[in-house]
């Protein structure tokens, strides 16, 4: 067996240590690789988009027509379109898909609603009264993510559930579906929900629980099932990351790592 030779002072010679083989390095480096890529993957996902108030110091106030394109800030179109639907079937409060009728978006001081296409009604989102249930549709250009995704809801009280004053359902239309596929409950809503106000508040759809964060939706609707809402703030949300742009970053950083390990 074969020993490291050592000076007369019990130190091992360095210079005659044997090389390590070349394999040795080939589970760090795959650990690095990994890390690595998953570093550029995460830093190519764009950040999430801002705030756009949907309230009459934001938008106007009045009736917008059948469909509407807020701005944000800057005078910037958003990247969503707002619809609106009422008369809708009040036995089924759960099922996206129940009859209804198109309707027109109103914009009010505390944000935004639904009316009739005459157009006439309530100014918010009504569950009761001659025009129930009502829903306003949030459609984007193109798919984004859950994760970061906010709603502004105004005037909302959950009271003790449903049955209980504001009975709230969100319905998301999961990417490239076509469908309100995903419902999402009063008390899944209040669990994601954080107050910022008196009976005022934003919707934190990464916190959902019955769907990752990291799916992507092409839209989704709001619909009160029992009293009178407002939606106040809407977000851009963050665009989902095309597939084949993944790939090519991914691409790029094993070959960046290669190319470093073999020098």
């Amino acid at each position: 067996m074969q020993t490291t030779p050592t000076w007369s002072d019990g130190k091992q010679d360095a210079r005659r240590r044997p090389a390590p083989r070349p394999g040795s390095l080939r589970a760090p480096a795959a650990w690095i690789a990994l890390v690595v890529i998953g570093a550029m993957l995460l830093s190519a996902s764009p950040a999430a988009a801002g705030i756009i108030g949907l309230n009459a110091d934001a938008q106007g106030s009045g009736n917008k027509g059948a469909s509407f394109r807020p701005v944000d800030a800057v005078g910037a179109p958003a990247a969503f379109v707002l619809t609106s639907r009422f008369s809708i079937d009040h036995t089924n409060p759960f099922v996206a898909t129940a009859s209804g009728l198109a309707g027109t978006v109103y914009i009010d001081r505390k944000g935004g609603g639904v009316q009739t296409a005459k157009p006439d009604g309530s100014k918010g989102i009504s569950g009761g009264g001659g025009h129930k249930d009502e829903e306003l549709i949030f459609t984007y250009d193109s798919p984004v993510l859950l994760s970061g995704l906010l709603v502004g809801l105004n005037d909302i009280d959950f009271g003790n559930g449903t049955g209980d004053k504001d009975d709230p359902v969100i319905f998301l239309s999961l990417a490239g579906s076509g469908t309100y596929g995903v419902t999402i409950l009063e008390s899944e809503i209040y669990a994601a929900f954080t107050s910022t106000g008196r009976k005022q508040g934003t919707v934190d759809f990464g916190l959902f629980t019955s769907v990752s964060p990291s799916t992507g939706i092409d839209g989704f609707k709001v619909r009160e099932t029992n009293d009178h809402i407002y939606v106040d703030v809407g977000s851009a949300g963050t665009p989902v990351p095309e597939p084949a742009s993944l790939v090519l970053i991914a691409v790029g950083g094993c070959l960046t790592i290669i190319r470093r390990i073999r020098k």
